[in-house]
């Protein structure tokens, strides 16, 4: 099933980082663990970001031989509830 996941993003561009979000899709099989990520709130307060209220989690995905690393808006609890199906609203076609 594909979970569709908005993405803390940070660009570095030299001496100002550019903080924004994009929305991604993360096939669920693929998803190692999801963790609360509090250290990023800390990093967009110091920052003084927009984003600094919202509350953040990692989610590991498994790429074959190596892991990546999301950083997503929401509390883990929201992406485990959508993995085990719990999520209302719309949702994709063949989850």
């Amino acid at each position: 099933m594909l979970l569709k996941v908005k993405q803390l993003v940070v660009e570095n561009a030299g001496w100002k980082r550019n903080i924004t979000s994009k929305d991604i899709y993360i096939n669920s099989d693929n998803i190692v663990s999801v963790s609360d990520y509090v250290g990023a709130k800390d990093f967009l307060l110091s920052e003084g970001s927009e984003f600094s209220n919202s509350t953040f989690s990692l989610i590991k995905i498994g790429l074959g031989n190596k892991t990546e690393e999301v950083i997503a808006f929401g509390p883990a609890e929201s992406f485990y509830s959508m993995i085990r199906g719990e999520a209302t609203g719309r949702r994709l076609l063949n989850d």
